[in-house]
């Protein structure tokens, strides 16, 4: 699909931040970030490869690891850390000398936001002191800094091969992820979303930048090292036109950039490549979906901008559950369209869990009780409201596989849609109304049937000190074993359905 009309590219990007090793370990590696403002060319998107998919029998192995991290809990140890020998190889490893200091107990700053905004300056990708999204710092009171470990349910998980990955704290985790989506030719993740889903870009981002450091000082060995990571952001044609008609809403929250980062593996004279971008999508938004056709994984969520009362949306006031609706068609369509990116994956996020202090932990001003602080939740973060509506609508138009023993498929929704529908606002039924003549094909059949991964990170995030300061307990800083926990679970939820990876 030609996409030219859709997208201002940068000219060519600057490099900043170049990193050389200096090691004999490593091929040259460059770390380096370009964000460019200028407009004046147009993106001509590059052809993906055909891509195929694992067959239905899942892999027992990574099945069981799934399920196991599924049912793990986090470890503490806070600072100052008592270390043996094993730990301070660990360490080493996985964390910067400064970081190791604040650990120990020692040298520790003040981790709020002033102190973030001085480090990231310096553009360091220190844990709790990096900037994500929009937000900087772990600021609130009784934050101290800890050695985290996601320890997964090892009575689940007897011979899963995540016995060994779940060792391995720390940038493993994405660095293996973004090798894998390499490797599988699924390279082009696409996270879709709120400002969460923006920190959640950034961490990913952030923590290979990480990795590339470690590797340049000797600290972390992988088996593809980091050649480099590059951010770039192009800007989005807002005044695009169908049959003469402007169909993009303005507004604050109108989609106006794209950004999206590479990685680039090397080995051996072997270098392997992915991409993962950022759309923001602060409510259901179905005039973007064309953006999302150079996407070969979607990730996405719809809640925040939600009231969480009433369920209607603040930006136009539909109800979460149509607008879910419409979202869960949308992504069907995704992964049955014919294209040439073939058995293309779509992803629901959880809603992460808000420590408001009020009765359910979600952000209202009339019921805050003893003034703005983060407190641990009164209920389960499954009960918060968006997480029971997005599993009412799942239930309503999906299926899960439950029958079979040991299978991951409760862990995959197989949802059937009609994409011509038209008693919510799902792509058709916008652009029917709006008299636009693309991606209305009336011959096609519109009932689908396709599969929609869970991605349930809800427990990882689920502590109410990790928030940036007293008044935001809903987004979180920069703990960089936090999102590793996360990204390790993606990758695990991928590999029950991808081939090569």
């Amino acid at each position: 699909r030609d996409m030219t009309a859709y997208f201002n590219v940068p000219k060519q990007a600057t490099r900043k931040r170049p990193f050389v090793i200096i090691s004999f370990l490593f091929t040259t590696l460059f770390l380096y970030r370009s964000i460019s403002h200028e407009t004046n060319q147009l993106i001509v998107p590059t052809t993906q490869k055909n891509v195929s998919q694992a067959s239905s029998k899942i892999d027992p192995f990574w099945c069981d690891a799934l399920k196991s991290h599924f049912s793990g809990h986090w470890h503490h140890d806070y600072a100052p850390v008592e270390m043996e020998k094993s730990d301070s190889e660990d360490l080493w490893r996985n964390f910067f000398p400064d970081e190791i200091q604040w650990l120990k107990g020692t040298n520790t700053p003040s981790f709020g936001r002033t102190t973030c905004i001085s480090y990231e300056r310096m553009q360091s990708g220190k844990m709790y002191v990096t900037k994500l999204g929009n937000q900087c710092g772990c600021g609130l009171p009784d934050f101290k800094p800890s050695l985290l470990k996601w320890v997964p349910n090892e009575t689940l998980n007897q011979k899963s091969p995540s016995n060994s990955i779940s060792e391995n704290y720390g940038v493993h985790s994405s660095l293996r992820l973004a090798h894998n989506l390499a490797e599988s030719n699924h390279s082009h993740l696409c996270f879709v979303g709120d400002s969460i889903d923006f920190s959640i870009y950034d961490a990913f981002k952030v923590n290979l930048q990480r990795a590339s450091k470690l590797q340049q000082n000797g600290q972390l060995s992988y088996k593809y090292p980091v050649l480099f990571v590059e951010e770039r952001e192009f800007e989005v044609n807002v005044s695009r036109t169908d049959n003469g008609v402007h169909y993009v809403p303005a507004g604050w929250r109108q989609l106006k950039r794209i950004l999206q980062t590479e990685v680039v593996l090397y080995n051996n004279d072997n270098s392997k490549t992915a991409k993962f971008s950022y759309f923001q999508h602060y409510g259901w938004s179905p005039w973007d979906v064309e953006l999302l056709e150079n996407c070969n994984i979607i990730v996405m969520n719809l809640s925040l901008h939600y009231d969480s009362d009433s369920g209607r949306g603040n930006r136009f006031g539909n109800p979460l559950t149509d607008d879910t609706r419409a979202a869960i068609t949308t992504l069907v369509n995704f992964t049955t369209t014919t294209t040439t990116e073939k058995n293309r994956i779509a992803i629901w996020r959880s809603t992460l869990p808000q420590h408001f202090n009020t009765k359910n932990g979600h952000f209202e001003n009339a019921n805050i009780t003893d003034g703005f602080n983060c407190v641990p939740l009164k209920i389960s973060f499954r009960e918060q409201s968006y997480n029971v509506v997005h599993k009412i609508v799942f239930e309503d138009m999906c299926r899960r596989d439950h029958d079979l023993k040991g299978s991951c498929s409760s862990y995959e929704q197989h949802c059937t849609a009609n994409i011509r529908e038209t008693k919510y606002q799902t792509t058709y039924q916008f652009r029917q109304s709006n008299n636009l003549t693309t991606w209305v094909n009336e011959r096609e059949n519109p009932v689908k049937i396709g599969t929609i991964l869970q991605w349930d990170i809800s427990d990882i995030f689920d502590n109410h000190l990790w928030h940036p300061d007293s008044l935001d307990c809903t987004h979180y800083c920069y703990i960089p074993q936090v999102f590793d926990a996360a990204f390790e679970r993606l990758d695990l939820l991928l590999r029950i359905k991808l081939k090569n990876i």
